[in-house]
């Protein structure tokens, strides 16, 4: 399976957002109603123009031109242009009191611009480009849409479109592109720091754009690597220009960084509309929340519209999809493989892991009795460093009338009563000489508690943790294993059947001891507030020891998303006895 990326920290810096359905794969998309219906070559005469450039904004003094183009309607330039500076690290610009033998405008800014999540100027200038009936505008904005329909645009007049006509055809092509329904008049009208559904698209795409490393940011030579963003985006209009569809060579990298950004992202999955407005309340201020939301959404649906799949949801876990389009992960091009829903999002992988996940792990399978009570418990061996081990499949299950449960019968025990030793060394350090090397404490004869030692070479066998969960496992709180970072296709492939012991918060314990004298004769110091290094079960204690060994346990074992031990003696836990 391929790893992720490690992408950029984002400080955003908008106003909050509604949040409704405008994500949705489909190819029907709208428009509003233009008002650049008139039709004919109109000339201008003492027209002023203002606007907005941005990818981001572009900073103050960036080059902003306005050519004037033929009165016989061919949109081709007169040579006229009208030049004017941006006037502040807003991108706005204004031009006055111009006259034009046409309507039709070619507008171009060209510069530095500060990136919109996090206010920091880009390594490389750009270059944006876009086409305007300034007949009845007062206002004329400059950005990614309206350079990704520039030449479609174009094409479409010249094809026999009016102009109105061809704007509204090339804004709906380039939203479908990107799976996406949002209606607005034109491109031009779009702002990135403006809230409507429309503008959210035009931020996050913006957002999107920039988010290759490669293309923006540690430039070691300008001249040689600057181009590389500016030639993607005039790739992609030359790409959309002839039939207002993106090849997938175009697009492959736009839905590697929405791949990217949807499972980098996953906890956003958790967010909800009213989790927006309780942080907008406390902190009016903060829109971290509501931007990283849209975005999320934005960068699953572009995901999900390319592959042309459904959304992956709880009750899709586990299937899995072919693909036959490229993209691109780890700086490599996959050219197909297969999508596995994990109950989040589709993972990119190939049909050999998925077949991996219900592979067994080479063991046998065998029951065994205990005589005390004639209950008979599955079991399984295998052979890990030239030493066999032998471990029961089932949590144990027994009780007398001098052994107790700890809480009710779901079989678990405190740790000296699976230990059979005086209630007293639940708190303090244990008497030396008191545990054996094979302690059998609450195990049929024969048997003994497992040892932290045990369960370290079974994680090594079994290489995860998760081959030992038992596959109803899933059917627990899917918002809590996305907390807990519990997520993933797992199978049952050492039929070792653990399961959840707390179906709240995914946690399971297992009992276990180690006889190291460090360890036992450790007296845990009181968990301090104002000082909670002195906590045994903080991480610093687990890097002072577990340097040397790093498969530190000692008195309880933590099985959850990983082999992390615990140092506590719980006083609820399963046990899991090993054959003598």
């Amino acid at each position: 399976m391929f790893e992720k990326q490690n992408r950029k920290k984002f400080n955003w810096v908008l106003p909050i957002i509604a949040l409704s359905a405008l994500f949705c794969a489909c190819s029907n998309m709208e428009t509003s109603g233009t008002s650049e219906e008139a039709e004919g070559v109109v000339a201008i005469s003492n027209k002023k123009i203002a606007g907005v450039s941005q990818k981001g904004p572009f900073v103050k003094g960036s080059d902003v031109t306005l050519k004037e183009t033929s009165k016989n309607g061919d949109f081709e330039p007169t040579g006229r242009e009208f030049t004017t500076k941006t006037r502040s690290n807003k991108g706005d610009f204004k031009f006055d009191d111009f006259d034009l033998e046409s309507q039709y405008a070619l507008l171009s800014v060209e510069g530095y611009y500060k990136r919109e999540y996090n206010d920091e100027k880009s390594d490389c200038p750009m270059r944006l480009d876009a086409v305007s009936n300034v007949e009845k505008r007062e206002n004329v904005n400059i950005n990614l849409l309206t350079h990704f329909e520039y030449k479609r645009v174009l094409n479409l007049v010249k094809e026999g479109k009016s102009f109105a006509e061809a704007k509204k055809q090339a804004a709906t092509e380039v939203l479908d592109a990107f799976g996406v329904n949002a209606k607005f008049s034109s491109p031009e009208d779009l702002d990135i720091y403006n809230t409507s559904d429309a503008d959210r698209v035009l931020f996050n795409i913006s957002a999107l754009i920039d988010s290759r490393p490669e293309w923006t940011y540690w430039v070691d030579d300008e001249k040689e690597d600057c181009p590389k963003l500016q030639n993607f985006l005039d790739g992609f209009t030359e790409d959309f220009a002839d039939d207002g569809v993106l090849s997938d060579s175009t697009m492959l990298y736009i839905v590697s960084e929405a791949y990217i950004m949807t499972v980098e992202y996953v906890e956003m999955e958790l967010v909800d509309d009213e989790d927006i407005k309780d942080k907008k309340r406390k902190n009016p201020d903060d829109n971290d929340l509501a931007t990283k939301k849209s975005e999320y959404e934005f960068s699953k649906n572009v995901f999900l519209h390319y592959m042309g799949v459904e959304a992956c949801t709880d009750n899709l876990w586990g299937e899995y999809r072919k693909f036959k389009k490229p993209v691109e992960i780890d700086d490599e091009i996959i050219k197909s493989g297969y999508l596995l829903c994990n109950g989040y999002y589709w993972e990119i992988t190939t049909k050999e892991h998925i077949d991996s996940l219900t592979q067994k792990i080479e063991h046998e399978n065998g029951t065994m009795t205990d005589k005390r009570d004639g209950k008979k418990y599955k079991t399984v061996s295998f052979k890990h460093k030239g030493k066999k081990y032998e471990w029961m499949a089932e949590d144990l299950h027994y009780t007398d009338s001098s052994i107790k449960y700890s809480k009710g019968s779901d079989g678990s025990y405190s740790w000296t009563t699976a230990m059979q030793i005086d209630d007293k060394y639940m708190e303090g350090p244990v008497k030396n000489g008191l545990l054996d090397s094979l302690h059998q404490g609450i195990c049929p004869d024969g048997w003994h508690i497992s040892t932290s030692e045990e369960w370290t070479a079974l994680f090594e066998y079994v290489e995860n943790p998760h081959n030992l969960l038992d596959e109803n496992w899933k059917s627990s709180d899917t918002r809590t294993a996305l907390v807990k970072d519990l997520i993933g296709v797992f199978f049952n492939r050492f039929d070792f059947n653990l399961t959840i012991m707390d179906s709240v918060f995914l946690e399971t314990y297992y009992h276990a001891y180690t006889l190291d004298e460090e360890v036992l004769s450790y007296d845990a110091p009181a968990f301090d507030e104002e000082d909670p290094w002195k906590d045994p079960m903080h991480e610093s204690f687990n890097e002072d020891y577990a340097i040397e060994n790093p498969h530190f346990s000692a008195l309880e074992i933590s099985v959850r998303w990983n082999d992390t031990f615990g140092v506590s003696k719980a006083p609820k836990a399963y046990v899991r006895c090993v054959k003598n």
